[in-house]
């Protein structure tokens, strides 16, 4: 993956972003225990911005790990690179085996770990965390991925 330095990364996200009807969150064809939603973003003008959300969430039935994995990517005649992503896992029955999977984000090429309180953080801390840092609003405010929604 492509990443930008950071100082590059953090004026792409000065602005405010606007996440305007996120798709509904659909499930993962080839991780069947994993939800994302992706789009592109747009400016308080409504012009596109060249960036693109995407945000996963997985929930492991046999070792009971949460991930919630949610990015920023620059879309490039290449392909993405990464701007931004916070990585929270939340561990029940297995420790992690090492650092990398510990809760993170990375903005830009620099990496930071989160503390301890990380993993006790609710989806609403999560994606407020998520959009603070990203300076992006969702319109309308996401659901948490596993409320169930009728669709018409």
């Amino acid at each position: 993956m492509q990443h930008i330095p950071e100082a590059e990364a953090r004026a792409l996200l000065a602005e405010p972003l606007i996440c305007e009807d996120c798709p509904d969150w659909e499930h993962e064809k080839t991780q069947p225990h994993s939800l994302s939603t992706e789009t592109g973003l747009v400016d308080a003008d409504g012009i596109r911005t060249g960036l693109h959300v995407k945000l996963i969430f997985s929930r492991s039935p046999s070792t009971g790990i949460v991930r919630h994995i949610f990015t920023v990517y620059k879309r490039n005649p290449w392909g993405l690179t990464r701007v931004y992503q916070l990585e929270v896992s939340k561990w029940k029955k297995h420790q992690p085996k090492d650092k990398h999977q510990l809760s993170h984000e990375h903005i830009g090429r620099s990496r930071t770990e989160g503390d301890a309180s990380w993993s006790h953080w609710t989806y609403d801390e999560i994606i407020v965390h998520f959009c603070r840092q990203t300076n992006i609003t969702f319109k309308p405010p996401l659901s948490h991925p596993e409320d169930f929604r009728l669709r018409g």
